[in-house]
């Protein structure tokens, strides 16, 4: 049965915006003002802060953990912060270990609670056409590029790989060894920029939020990282301090220092306040057909 979630506050992009929203089953059906009129059940929600359910990076699961130890790793790192999609990176050196690491990867992730998508970190060397091709066979929406800083990057191919990534654009993320000089940031920016490749200008951190710009380059975006009407029921509750309930206030939630109180992935409840509910099974991978649709590189 339809139920609404009255008078929420939701936080996005930074703005603060007042509305409410019909849910049947784990779908948002409709998105409004105000909803006078209905007779469906309510679920006020004025006194909390409402963001979309975060999606999070990490680089750490190409080692096995035993059951025990990857439920504990993942209520600290992911549960307990309002995470209801992961973006799980596997590493490979050679484009012909990609199918096993990636049915690795699968296997260790059978028993995750949240959804998850599946990324590749690669040596520079390794990007080639070929390997892009490969990526888009097995539906892998970004790359991971390690980069010390010295690599030549002028001297790849770029034009050889360009439309390789005009039929699929996934992004080349950097994924600095150590920490990058602005001049190797911006020498990174300026190279892949010139050559029209899908790109993330900057290094993405591990167990954070990542921001609606690089889900819509990913192509995260819309499955997960927004509030929508069509999209699936994931958010989080944060106590709300007293604000003077303009519609377009400036709101930071800081991600490092605040918890949700209560988090929901797929219409389940599995963060209320302290107590966290393990489903293992229950997140499933989820598939990028067209990375980058919904966002412009090249601006």
């Amino acid at each position: 049965m339809p139920y609404i979630i009255d008078e929420a506050h939701v936080v996005k992009n930074g703005k603060l915006e007042r509305c409410s929203f019909v849910v049947d089953g784990n779908r948002i059906d409709y998105i409004s003002e105000k909803m006078n009129s209905s007779r469906w059940m309510r679920m006020p929600v004025g006194e909390f802060l409402l963001t979309p359910g975060h999606v999070m990076l990490d680089f750490s699961f190409d080692e096995p953990r035993t059951f025990l130890e990857f439920k504990q790793y993942m209520q600290q790192h992911f549960l307990t912060k309002g995470c209801t999609a992961l973006l799980a990176v596997c590493s490979v050196l050679y484009e012909k270990q990609l199918s096993k690491a990636l049915q690795q990867l699968r296997k260790y992730l059978l028993n995750s609670p949240i959804d998850y998508f599946i990324g590749v970190k690669i040596p520079l060397r390794t990007l080639t056409p070929s390997f892009v091709r490969a990526c888009k066979r097995l539906k892998i929406p970004v790359i991971f590029l390690e980069l010390h800083g010295n690599e030549p990057l002028e001297d790849v191919a770029w034009s050889w790989m360009y439309e390789t990534f005009a039929s699929y654009p996934l992004p080349l993320v950097p994924y600095w060894m150590e920490k990058p000089s602005k001049r190797m940031e911006e020498r990174w920016r300026n190279v892949l920029s010139a050559h029209r490749i899908p790109f993330i200008p900057v290094s993405l951190k591990e167990r954070t939020p990542l921001s609606l710009d690089v889900l819509k380059k990913i192509g995260i975006y819309p499955q997960k990282g927004d509030v929508r009407i069509g999209g699936e029921v994931d958010y989080n509750l944060y106590a709300r301090p007293l604000l003077s309930g303009l519609v377009a206030e400036t709101v930071i939630v800081d991600y490092d220092k605040h918890v949700p109180m209560i988090t929901v992935h797929n219409g389940r409840v599995v963060k209320a306040n302290d107590q966290l509910f393990f489903y293992p099974g229950f997140g499933k991978e989820r598939t990028i057909y067209a990375p980058g649709m919904f966002s412009t590189y090249f601006a």
